[in-house]
């Protein structure tokens, strides 16, 4: 099988930097997280935010520590610290080799799109955001890894979008049906996630965007690659 990772985030329209950070990291024992956190408000402290708490989550992850326990620990940091008056968002997306599933661990607000084998289906969060509650918990979920999987998370940016000029809310399951099963790449399913986004915003985001997108297929390779891309534009 093949784990196809993409990611696509931008900041608030008119403002320099996001507050939204993806960090993409290898798991000690094999696999792959994506670590993705929204940090609260927007442009440098919240960028300032978002690196202080997923540098902690990464750290984390490469000494071997479980996901969950790397939210715990994210949240207990923020807490700590900054005393309850600042929050933000996590998102930890794992491909585990070890258990062959896939793991996703939240303190988010927005709904998860999966596309599998039984069909395409919307998964609410009932958790908080970390830093405000002290004895807030993740939410995990956990998935086999199976071919045709496919997995799309985002940041607030997506699930705001569009308000602040009157348009309707979002259908997630259509939204679901409409870019995970069309056999895309995870990163042309990110892309087309955050271009829905910006359109909803007239082309001028009203928050930082960020869209993580995770696509496991069947292949048939005699070499196995591994293969990574980055592309960042720069003012």
């Amino acid at each position: 099988m093949r784990i196809d990772v993409g990611i696509a985030k931008s900041e608030k329209y008119a403002s320099r930097e996001s507050g939204d950070t993806v960090e993409l990291v290898e798991r000690p024992r094999g696999g792959i997280s994506v670590v993705m956190i929204d940090g609260q408000g927007s442009g440098r402290a919240a960028k300032t935010l978002s690196l202080l708490l997923s540098s902690k989550a990464v750290a984390l992850i490469k000494e071997g520590v479980r996901d969950g326990v790397v939210a715990r620990a994210t949240h207990d940091f923020l807490f700590a610290f900054r005393h309850g008056q600042v929050s933000a968002t996590l998102d930890l997306l794992s491909v585990d080799l070890q258990t062959r599933t896939v793991v996703v661990t939240r303190n988010a607000q927005s709904p998860m799109l999966v596309c599998d084998a039984s069909g395409c289906r919307v998964e609410d969060m009932n958790t908080a955001p970390i830093g405000v509650y002290e004895w807030t918990k993740p939410e995990v979920r956990q998935l086999p890894m199976q071919g045709g999987l496919r997995i799309l998370l985002f940041t607030d940016g997506v699930t705001h979008s569009g308000m602040r000029r009157g348009a309707p809310p979002i259908d997630f399951l259509q939204l679901c049906r409409d870019v995970l099963p069309q056999g895309q790449s995870a990163q042309e399913m990110a892309d087309a996630v955050h271009a829905f986004s910006v359109a909803r915003d007239g082309g001028r985001s009203s928050d930082d965007v960020a869209v993580v997108a995770l696509a496991i297929d069947d292949i048939d390779e005699s070499a196995i690659v591994r293969r990574m891309q980055a592309q960042i534009p720069l003012p």
